[in-house]
């Protein structure tokens, strides 16, 4: 407790002022059982707070290494899609490149095929079969009818041509 005390000083040199001043009483020194408990109170205060700390860390690292272990499945999820698509890719170019090389094959053979009919077909021993053994004649000027078209492709015949 503290216990009330009146000091006098002089402040200049005129009055004499008297001021009431509380005093604490001197305070004993602990004992050192009473340090040595308050010592093991504040290591329990500090290894219950590590505890706690400790825990919250634990928990901590294990949501962090589940959003590592997710990052990466899904990380490799992409560079196996990614993977399967290049291959794709490959193999639908290398395709194409076989397709165009049939497609260059078949137009060279096509021409090779029109070039030979063309020089073993002779024209002149057509015409002269049609006309000598068939009895086909040319056309006179009255056979010949002339039609125009009015900007369509084609055009509709609804009589025979006399």
């Amino acid at each position: 407790m503290q216990e009330l005390r009146t000091y006098y000083y002089n402040e200049g040199n005129a009055v004499r002022k008297t001021e009431e001043v509380y005093v604490r009483p001197a305070r004993s020194l602990p004992t050192r059982e009473q340090r040595e408990r308050e010592k093991e109170e504040a290591r329990r205060i500090h290894l219950k707070n590590m505890d706690r700390r400790r825990a919250a860390a634990l928990r901590k690292n294990r949501l962090l290494t589940g959003y590592m272990i997710i990052a990466v499945a899904l990380t490799c999820m992409m560079l196996v899609g990614y993977v399967a698509l290049q291959t794709n890719v490959t193999t639908r170019m290398s395709h194409i490149a076989q397709l165009e090389n049939e497609l260059s094959t078949v137009n060279a053979d096509n021409k090779a095929a029109e070039s030979r009919i063309a020089t073993t077909t002779n024209l002149t021993d057509i015409k002269d079969k049609a006309i000598n053994e068939l009895g086909m004649v040319y056309a006179t000027s009255n056979q010949i009818v002339y039609y125009s078209v009015d900007g369509s492709d084609y055009m509709s015949q609804y009589h025979d041509i006399p």
